[in-house]
Protein backbone atom coordinates (compact mmCIF):
# COMPACT_ATOMS: atom_id res chain seq x y z
CA UNK A 1 0.00 0.00 0.00
CA UNK A 2 1.58 2.93 -1.56
CA UNK A 3 0.41 6.36 -0.15
CA UNK A 4 1.03 9.92 -1.64
CA UNK A 5 -0.14 12.87 0.06
CA UNK A 6 0.16 16.47 -2.00
CA UNK A 7 0.65 18.81 0.24
CA UNK A 8 2.25 18.34 3.53
CA UNK A 9 0.99 20.65 6.19
CA UNK A 10 -0.12 19.79 10.04
CA UNK A 11 -2.96 17.03 8.59
CA UNK A 12 -0.79 15.17 5.82
CA UNK A 13 2.35 15.62 8.76
CA UNK A 14 0.28 13.76 11.83
CA UNK A 15 -1.85 11.22 9.49
CA UNK A 16 1.82 10.23 8.18
CA UNK A 17 3.19 9.79 11.68
CA UNK A 18 0.01 7.70 12.90
CA UNK A 19 -0.28 5.73 9.86
CA UNK A 20 3.58 4.92 10.60
CA UNK A 21 2.80 4.11 14.12
CA UNK A 22 0.38 1.31 12.44
CA UNK A 23 3.34 -0.50 10.26
CA UNK A 24 2.29 1.69 6.86
CA UNK A 25 5.42 2.30 5.38
CA UNK A 26 7.15 4.02 2.31
CA UNK A 27 4.45 6.92 2.54
CA UNK A 28 5.43 10.04 0.27
CA UNK A 29 4.75 13.63 0.03
CA UNK A 30 5.12 16.71 -2.50
CA UNK A 31 5.28 19.58 -1.25
CA UNK A 32 5.58 22.98 -3.75
CA UNK A 33 7.08 24.67 -0.45
CA UNK A 34 9.61 21.82 0.23
CA UNK A 35 12.61 23.81 -1.56
CA UNK A 36 11.18 27.47 -0.47
CA UNK A 37 12.49 29.07 2.16
CA UNK A 38 11.06 29.58 4.90
CA UNK A 39 8.66 26.90 4.79
CA UNK A 40 11.40 24.17 3.60
CA UNK A 41 13.28 23.54 6.85
CA UNK A 42 9.72 22.91 8.50
CA UNK A 43 8.55 20.75 5.73
CA UNK A 44 11.87 18.74 5.62
CA UNK A 45 11.47 18.48 9.65
CA UNK A 46 8.08 16.91 9.64
CA UNK A 47 9.23 14.85 6.84
CA UNK A 48 12.27 12.97 8.46
CA UNK A 49 10.01 12.87 11.97
CA UNK A 50 6.99 10.80 9.61
CA UNK A 51 9.78 8.54 7.90
CA UNK A 52 7.93 9.83 4.66
CA UNK A 53 9.93 10.54 1.61
CA UNK A 54 9.78 13.89 -0.61
CA UNK A 55 8.71 13.63 -4.18
CA UNK A 56 10.04 16.37 -6.65
CA UNK A 57 7.04 16.76 -8.67
CA UNK A 58 3.22 15.54 -8.64
CA UNK A 59 4.04 13.49 -11.67
CA UNK A 60 6.48 11.76 -9.35
CA UNK A 61 4.41 11.43 -6.75
CA UNK A 62 1.29 10.03 -8.69
CA UNK A 63 2.96 7.68 -10.53
CA UNK A 64 4.14 6.41 -7.58
CA UNK A 65 1.24 5.64 -5.39
CA UNK A 66 -1.69 3.67 -4.75
CA UNK A 67 -4.12 6.20 -3.17
CA UNK A 68 -2.91 9.81 -3.47
CA UNK A 69 -4.50 12.77 -0.71
CA UNK A 70 -4.84 15.87 -1.70
CA UNK A 71 -4.55 17.73 1.78
CA UNK A 72 -3.84 21.39 0.59
CA UNK A 73 -5.73 24.28 0.76
CA UNK A 74 -9.58 24.38 -0.58
CA UNK A 75 -8.86 27.35 -3.26
CA UNK A 76 -6.07 24.70 -4.50
CA UNK A 77 -7.95 21.99 -4.88
CA UNK A 78 -9.01 22.01 -8.41
CA UNK A 79 -5.61 23.44 -9.98
CA UNK A 80 -3.86 20.72 -7.45
CA UNK A 81 -6.35 17.53 -9.07
CA UNK A 82 -5.62 19.15 -12.75
CA UNK A 83 -2.19 18.89 -11.93
CA UNK A 84 -2.57 15.27 -10.54
CA UNK A 85 -5.06 13.96 -13.31
CA UNK A 86 -2.67 13.11 -16.41
CA UNK A 87 -0.75 11.02 -14.56
CA UNK A 88 -3.43 8.64 -12.62
CA UNK A 89 -4.51 5.43 -13.85
CA UNK A 90 -7.78 3.51 -12.95
CA UNK A 91 -6.49 1.32 -9.91
CA UNK A 92 -5.83 4.39 -8.18
CA UNK A 93 -8.16 6.21 -5.69
CA UNK A 94 -7.36 10.32 -5.64
CA UNK A 95 -9.26 11.24 -2.36
CA UNK A 96 -9.66 15.02 -1.33
CA UNK A 97 -9.36 16.19 2.07
CA UNK A 98 -9.57 19.61 1.76
CA UNK A 99 -11.75 22.06 3.51
CA UNK A 100 -13.72 23.24 0.45
CA UNK A 101 -17.16 23.12 -0.46
CA UNK A 102 -19.43 20.42 -2.22
CA UNK A 103 -19.23 22.51 -5.35
CA UNK A 104 -15.60 22.14 -5.51
CA UNK A 105 -15.87 18.61 -4.50
CA UNK A 106 -18.26 17.77 -7.35
CA UNK A 107 -15.98 19.57 -9.73
CA UNK A 108 -12.97 17.51 -8.83
CA UNK A 109 -14.74 14.74 -9.24
CA UNK A 110 -15.23 15.56 -12.66
CA UNK A 111 -12.04 16.13 -13.34
CA UNK A 112 -10.62 12.72 -11.80
CA UNK A 113 -13.16 10.01 -11.97
CA UNK A 114 -13.18 9.74 -15.70
CA UNK A 115 -9.46 8.43 -14.93
CA UNK A 116 -8.90 7.29 -11.24
CA UNK A 117 -11.69 6.39 -8.31
CA UNK A 118 -12.48 9.70 -6.99
CA UNK A 119 -13.72 10.11 -2.84
CA UNK A 120 -14.80 13.09 -1.41
CA UNK A 121 -13.39 13.23 2.47
CA UNK A 122 -14.22 15.86 4.68
CA UNK A 123 -12.12 15.81 8.31
CA UNK A 124 -14.68 16.47 10.90
CA UNK A 125 -12.51 17.51 13.90
CA UNK A 126 -9.21 18.90 14.43
CA UNK A 127 -6.47 16.59 13.07
CA UNK A 128 -3.40 16.88 16.03
CA UNK A 129 -4.13 14.83 19.14
CA UNK A 130 -6.05 12.33 16.80
CA UNK A 131 -3.65 11.90 14.05
CA UNK A 132 -4.52 9.28 11.77
CA UNK A 133 -7.70 8.19 13.65
CA UNK A 134 -9.40 11.56 12.80
CA UNK A 135 -12.69 11.42 12.14
CA UNK A 136 -13.51 11.23 8.26
CA UNK A 137 -16.71 11.02 6.27
CA UNK A 138 -16.16 9.79 2.95
CA UNK A 139 -18.59 9.83 -0.31
CA UNK A 140 -18.33 9.71 -3.89
CA UNK A 141 -17.10 6.42 -6.55
CA UNK A 142 -14.08 5.98 -4.56
CA UNK A 143 -15.11 6.21 -1.08
CA UNK A 144 -15.77 2.85 -0.23
CA UNK A 145 -12.24 1.22 -1.56
CA UNK A 146 -10.40 3.91 0.41
CA UNK A 147 -12.54 2.67 3.58
CA UNK A 148 -11.60 -0.86 2.42
CA UNK A 149 -7.90 -0.05 1.99
CA UNK A 150 -7.39 1.91 4.91
CA UNK A 151 -9.61 0.81 7.95
CA UNK A 152 -7.36 -1.95 8.85
CA UNK A 153 -4.52 0.93 9.41
CA UNK A 154 -6.66 2.62 12.60
CA UNK A 155 -8.00 5.14 10.21
CA UNK A 156 -11.59 6.37 11.69
CA UNK A 157 -13.96 6.60 8.78
CA UNK A 158 -17.10 6.45 7.68
CA UNK A 159 -19.00 5.92 4.19
CA UNK A 160 -21.61 8.18 3.19
CA UNK A 161 -24.28 7.33 1.04
CA UNK A 162 -24.26 9.49 -1.79
CA UNK A 163 -22.27 11.38 -4.64
CA UNK A 164 -19.02 13.30 -4.08
CA UNK A 165 -20.00 16.71 -2.35
CA UNK A 166 -22.09 14.69 0.17
CA UNK A 167 -19.40 14.37 2.84
CA UNK A 168 -17.57 17.69 2.59
CA UNK A 169 -21.46 18.83 2.65
CA UNK A 170 -21.67 17.82 6.22
CA UNK A 171 -18.64 19.66 7.30
CA UNK A 172 -19.55 22.64 5.43
CA UNK A 173 -23.25 22.97 7.16
CA UNK A 174 -21.85 21.73 10.44
CA UNK A 175 -19.59 24.90 10.74
CA UNK A 176 -22.61 26.79 10.29
CA UNK A 177 -23.77 25.82 14.00
CA UNK A 178 -19.96 25.51 15.25
CA UNK A 179 -18.88 28.73 14.08
CA UNK A 180 -22.40 30.27 14.60
CA UNK A 181 -22.72 29.09 18.00
CA UNK A 182 -19.45 30.68 19.43
CA UNK A 183 -19.92 33.88 17.42
CA UNK A 184 -23.59 33.90 19.17
CA UNK A 185 -21.60 32.77 23.09
CA UNK A 186 -19.35 35.66 21.79
CA UNK A 187 -21.98 37.99 21.72
CA UNK A 188 -23.55 37.21 24.80
CA UNK A 189 -21.06 37.23 27.34
CA UNK A 190 -19.42 40.34 25.74
CA UNK A 191 -23.02 41.97 26.51
CA UNK A 192 -23.70 40.07 29.93
CA UNK A 193 -20.32 40.95 31.32
CA UNK A 194 -21.07 44.37 30.91
CA UNK A 195 -23.87 44.25 33.98
CA UNK A 196 -21.86 41.69 35.01
CA UNK A 197 -24.12 38.72 35.00
CA UNK A 198 -21.97 36.65 32.39
CA UNK A 199 -21.85 33.59 34.89
CA UNK A 200 -25.39 34.11 36.11
CA UNK A 201 -26.31 34.01 32.19
CA UNK A 202 -24.04 31.02 31.56
CA UNK A 203 -25.38 29.03 34.26
CA UNK A 204 -29.07 29.39 33.04
CA UNK A 205 -27.48 28.56 29.36
CA UNK A 206 -26.34 25.18 31.16
CA UNK A 207 -29.40 24.22 32.85
CA UNK A 208 -31.33 24.36 29.48
CA UNK A 209 -28.61 22.99 27.00
CA UNK A 210 -28.28 19.83 30.00
CA UNK A 211 -31.84 19.38 31.08
CA UNK A 212 -32.13 15.78 28.88
CA UNK A 213 -30.15 13.79 26.33
CA UNK A 214 -28.50 16.33 23.54
CA UNK A 215 -31.04 14.92 20.65
CA UNK A 216 -34.07 15.64 23.04
CA UNK A 217 -32.79 19.34 23.87
CA UNK A 218 -32.79 20.09 20.36
CA UNK A 219 -35.86 18.72 19.58
CA UNK A 220 -37.75 20.77 22.04
CA UNK A 221 -35.45 23.99 20.94
CA UNK A 222 -36.65 23.66 17.29
CA UNK A 223 -39.82 22.03 17.65
CA UNK A 224 -41.22 25.21 19.95
CA UNK A 225 -39.23 27.76 17.96
CA UNK A 226 -41.30 27.25 14.82
CA UNK A 227 -44.48 27.62 17.02
CA UNK A 228 -43.09 30.85 19.09
CA UNK A 229 -41.20 32.56 16.40
CA UNK A 230 -43.32 35.79 16.21
CA UNK A 231 -43.20 36.63 20.11
CA UNK A 232 -39.64 35.65 20.11
CA UNK A 233 -38.99 38.24 17.09
CA UNK A 234 -40.58 40.58 19.32
CA UNK A 235 -38.42 39.51 22.11
CA UNK A 236 -35.19 39.75 20.01
CA UNK A 237 -35.83 43.34 19.33
CA UNK A 238 -35.63 44.27 22.90
CA UNK A 239 -32.38 42.18 22.96
CA UNK A 240 -31.11 44.55 20.08
CA UNK A 241 -32.27 47.97 21.98
CA UNK A 242 -30.75 46.35 25.40
CA UNK A 243 -27.33 45.54 23.72
CA UNK A 244 -27.19 49.09 21.20
CA UNK A 245 -27.77 50.71 24.78
CA UNK A 246 -24.33 49.21 26.07
CA UNK A 247 -23.42 49.45 23.28
CA UNK A 248 -22.42 46.36 22.08
CA UNK A 249 -21.90 44.81 18.66
CA UNK A 250 -25.44 43.03 17.84
CA UNK A 251 -25.11 41.49 14.76
CA UNK A 252 -25.97 37.97 15.96
CA UNK A 253 -28.97 39.45 17.46
CA UNK A 254 -29.92 40.95 14.35
CA UNK A 255 -29.31 38.00 12.70
CA UNK A 256 -31.18 35.71 14.85
CA UNK A 257 -34.06 38.41 15.00
CA UNK A 258 -34.21 37.84 10.73
CA UNK A 259 -34.56 34.24 11.00
CA UNK A 260 -37.32 34.13 13.27
CA UNK A 261 -38.90 36.78 11.28
CA UNK A 262 -38.45 34.09 8.34
CA UNK A 263 -39.86 31.39 10.19
CA UNK A 264 -42.80 33.46 10.81
CA UNK A 265 -43.78 34.48 7.49
CA UNK A 266 -43.66 30.62 6.56
CA UNK A 267 -46.66 30.16 8.08
CA UNK A 268 -45.30 27.04 10.23
CA UNK A 269 -47.19 28.08 13.35
CA UNK A 270 -50.86 27.77 11.07
CA UNK A 271 -49.52 24.76 9.75
CA UNK A 272 -49.06 23.03 13.40
CA UNK A 273 -52.43 24.72 14.06
CA UNK A 274 -50.78 26.51 17.10
CA UNK A 275 -49.07 23.05 18.79
CA UNK A 276 -45.13 22.09 18.55
CA UNK A 277 -45.03 19.04 16.37
CA UNK A 278 -43.81 16.06 18.18
CA UNK A 279 -40.47 15.67 15.85
CA UNK A 280 -38.49 18.22 14.48
CA UNK A 281 -38.21 15.92 10.64
CA UNK A 282 -41.99 17.35 10.86
CA UNK A 283 -40.31 20.72 10.65
CA UNK A 284 -38.36 19.93 7.29
CA UNK A 285 -41.11 17.59 5.84
CA UNK A 286 -43.27 21.05 5.99
CA UNK A 287 -40.38 22.80 4.67
CA UNK A 288 -39.51 20.40 1.78
CA UNK A 289 -43.39 21.81 0.69
CA UNK A 290 -43.62 24.96 -1.20
CA UNK A 291 -43.89 27.63 0.84
CA UNK A 292 -44.04 25.38 3.89
CA UNK A 293 -47.74 24.13 3.05
CA UNK A 294 -47.65 22.98 -0.39
CA UNK A 295 -47.15 19.25 -2.03
CA UNK A 296 -43.22 18.50 -1.62
CA UNK A 297 -41.24 19.39 -4.52
CA UNK A 298 -37.16 18.85 -3.30
CA UNK A 299 -34.97 16.14 -2.74
CA UNK A 300 -31.82 15.70 -0.63
CA UNK A 301 -29.08 17.09 -3.36
CA UNK A 302 -27.17 13.63 -1.36
CA UNK A 303 -29.74 11.64 -2.87
CA UNK A 304 -30.22 12.89 -6.39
Amino acid sequence: MRIGFIGFGEAAFRISVGLGHEGLKGIQAYDKFSNQPPYSELIRKRAAEAAVSLASSIEELVRAADIVISAVSANAAIELAELAQPHLRPSQIYVDVNAASPMTKQRVDAIISPVALFADGAVMAPVPGLDHKVPISLAGPGARAFYEAMAPFGMNLAVLEGAAGCASASKTLRSIFMKGFVAVLLETIVAAHRYGVEDDVLASVETTLTSGPLSEVINGLLTRTVIHSERREHEMAEVIATLEALPVDATMSKATKEKLRWCTNLGLKQYFKGTPPEDFHQILVALDRQDGIGPGTTKSACSL
